[in-house]
């Protein structure tokens, strides 16, 4: 059974206003709060509607589900949803929050969606099992989906992808820390789970690319490269496999900054240094990022510009449902912190 709002409240010994004005993506609530509060509400399998400010009731040309999965990443689509919430004023939508749980995804179960006449659109975002979205594309609503499917190309003449550039920013960072020297080139991240998203496949295809160009190829005894699962975040699973490594490489590569941090942590709690012993480098650009001991070096992504796009995207697909399906990459940039070293020297 879903919770209610006072048993969120209950549970972080909040008041009820402060657990309202957060779901309902409203101002007076700090960043740090509203992010607890929604990964609560995700682990607990709350479900609302966001009636975001500009939405006048009386003017509504209906409803966009807001579709995504319970998970770890929440600062990521905080960001995505902040751009979606700017966008959306005045365009007279509203919008609305389901969370797919670990469970619903792991059984390809669509959850209760509650879907009436007054939803007109679905965004999903972090939901890229291939057959989930075969799913939500037979509910027969325009559907945008931020990032997508490895090997979506049989969904493409059906839905609107937005997306980031994952590849060039990688690329250019290895050739840059070969140039420094550096010889043995790690990864972690998921590869292999059902819920593996095309963005993460590119990003490990510029890794493996980029070494092969300079005559060089990925040290597998080190990677982190397992299913997805709870233990690939698990601080003992990666210290374990840590401590048996018979020599660590000089650079990590990460599928995104969630990996890279949780890497981090590890191999400080098991006596290495970052960067003296090995660089770390993340993708994302989240607010952890910058804040981590080292400060990670990442590829920062325009998260908000993404949920600005993805809210452009649907209500056009809403207001001219016979216009072509659209795909668009949205450019990325790096930015080099402590967790490199010395690299902003080459700069």
């Amino acid at each position: 059974m879903n919770c209610s709002i006072n048993d969120i409240a209950r549970h972080l010994n909040l008041s009820r206003n402060t657990i309202s004005k957060a779901l309902n993506g409203k101002p007076g609530v700090s960043p740090e709060t509203r992010r607890l509060i929604l990964e609560t509400a995700s682990e607990m399998r709350y479900r609302n509607v966001l009636d975001y400010p500009g939405n006048d009731e009386r003017q509504s040309k209906g409803t966009i589900l807001f579709l995504t999965k319970a998970t770890r990443h929440t600062s990521f689509w905080l960001c995505v949803m902040e751009g979606i919430k700017r966008q959306l004023e005045n365009t007279g939508y509203k919008l609305a929050l389901s969370i797919m749980s670990e469970e619903e995804l792991r059984n390809k179960e669509l959850p209760n969606l509650s879907l009436t006449e007054d939803v007109k659109g679905i965004i999903i975002v972090e939901i890229c099992n291939l057959e989930m979205c075969r799913k939500i594309l037979g509910l027969g609503l325009p559907t945008v989906t931020v990032d997508m499917p490895r090997n979506p190309e049989e969904i493409l003449d059906s839905i609107d992808v937005v997306t980031m550039e994952n590849k060039r920013h990688i690329s250019h960072l290895i050739d840059m820390l070969v140039k420094q020297g550096k010889r043995r080139f790690s990864f972690a991240g998921d590869l292999f789970s059902d819920n593996v998203s095309q963005g993460f496949m590119d990003r490990y295809e510029a890794f493996t690319e980029a070494l092969a160009r300079n005559g060089l190829s990925e040290d597998k005894d080190s990677s982190f490269t397992t299913d997805g699962q709870d233990q690939f975040l698990n601080l003992p699973y990666l210290i374990g496999r840590i401590k048996k490594m018979r020599k660590l490489p000089e650079v990590y590569f990460c599928g995104n900054d969630w990996t890279a941090l949780q890497l981090m942590h590890a191999l400080t709690y098991s006596g290495y240094s970052v960067p003296d012993d090995v660089y770390i480098v993340g993708f994302d650009n989240t607010t952890e990022s910058s804040e981590s001991i080292p400060a990670l070096t990442t590829i920062n992504t325009p998260k908000e510009q993404l949920g600005k796009t993805t809210i452009d995207c649907i209500v056009g697909k809403i207001e001219s449902p016979e216009r072509a399906p659209m795909f668009i990459q949205v450019a990325t940039n790096l930015i080099i912190r402590d967790s490199t070293g010395d690299l902003k020297e080459m700069m």
